[in-house]
């Protein structure tokens, strides 16, 4: 059996059509089995199973680091994609002279912590905006970021129609105007390729819960080697200065790694389901799994043009994000049959948003079209 059946074959058990992945993703076996086999170890042993526990622990930041194409000591682990944002803007030494460039398109999460950074500091917030459907104007983006801008926040994937950033050109122009380029890579991470070491990317953050195809709540940050300094930690507490289990020392250092953004103790149960995710994604290989989405979105988005229905998102657009327009009353139809019928999609700003993952299959594409047929109708 190929390793993209043995990856469909993990996710048997989920019931109803998942089409809302860049949403909340079904998990596999073995993140349910590695949950189960964790809760069994507090169950039983509490404390007495803290070595394995910890052991464990080091291995998942180890993979979370190689996933992510970084080494485990630039990486910091957090509740959420959104506190790993925050640590970002808020640990940021931003300046009143500063200015900060975004999208006006971007998740809620990723603006208002930099939109807060920068009341505090006085720094100034600019907002790009973007074209009719939600298109990242690359150029305009681009133009924004002159010298005296300090920092630029933008998302990989936008949520709304997986419009996809050049990640490449823009951290070039951001690096040659001196600024720092910070991305949250959520709704790309686990369907597309990335490597951090290769990108001029100063900062990434991510969570578990999408594309991933893990538990919610459990979140990371990645930092350069060079700019970790940078970031003062926003919550502090023993693990701040590696202090874990003994007393406080005046004279203690703060950690020089990471683990300086982990303050307190961690949650083994999505920390550990993120590492089974994770390494189910790794024996599929990336690629693997980023070529079925792209085949079953195409057939989605053929399926979408051939009813007659406004396909916002580019034919040839990668990721397995696919947005439409929908008149009013047809949007309204259509979502009452998709609950009815136990079929996970949503809307999004001005569109209905199908979120394809490489575990799903021609069937259940069908099935969503036809009912867009019968909206259509």
């Amino acid at each position: 059996m190929s390793p993209l059946s043995l990856f469909k074959l993990e996710f048997e058990k989920r019931q109803g059509i998942h089409f809302n992945n860049a949403g909340l993703s079904p998990i596999s076996n073995r993140v349910s089995n590695r949950v189960e086999r964790t809760l069994k170890i507090h169950q039983e042993l509490g404390s007495l199973g803290d070595s394995e526990l910890l052991t464990e622990l080091r291995e998942a930041r180890l993979r979370i680091a190689n996933f992510l194409g970084t080494e485990a000591r630039f990486v910091g682990l957090t509740q959420n994609c959104a506190i790993a944002l925050s640590q970002a803007a808020f640990g940021f030494p931003l300046q009143s002279s500063d200015s900060v460039v975004t999208l006006d398109q971007e998740y809620a999460s990723n603006f208002y912590p930099w939109k807060l950074a920068c009341e505090r500091a006085g720094a100034k917030l600019i907002v790009v905006q973007s074209g009719p459907n939600r298109e990242v104007p690359l150029d305009q983006l681009m133009s924004a970021i002159q010298p005296g801008v300090k920092l630029v926040a933008v998302s990989w994937v936008q949520f709304q129609t997986g419009a996809i950033l050049d990640l490449e050109t823009l951290g070039n122009h951001c690096h040659s105007v001196g600024a720092f380029l910070v991305v949250d890579g959520i709704q790309g991470l686990g369907q597309m390729p990335f490597s951090f070491s290769d990108l001029p990317v100063d900062f990434v953050v991510g969570g578990s819960h999408k594309w991933i195809s893990s538990l919610n709540g459990q979140g990371f940050l990645a930092s350069k080697p060079e700019f970790l300094d940078l970031l003062t930690p926003i919550q502090v507490g023993g693990g701040t200065f590696n202090r874990f289990g003994t007393f406080a020392d005046p004279e203690a250092r703060m950690e020089s790694s990471a683990r300086k953004f982990e303050p307190g103790g961690f949650g083994f149960v999505p920390l550990f389901a993120l590492d089974s995710a994770l390494q189910l994604i790794q024996e599929t290989g990336v690629d693997q799994i980023q070529s079925e989405i792209t085949r079953l979105s195409r057939i989605l988005r053929s399926g979408i043009q051939n009813l007659g229905h406004v396909l916002v998102t580019p034919f040839n657009q990668a990721g397995g994000i696919t947005s439409i327009r929908l008149e009013p009353k047809l949007e309204l139809q259509f979502l009452k049959v998709c609950q009815e019928r136990k079929i996970a999609v949503v809307k999004r700003g001005d569109f209905i948003r199908f979120s394809v993952h490489a575990f799903c299959n021609e069937i259940e594409i069908e099935t969503v079209l036809e009912i867009l047929k019968g909206a259509r109708t």
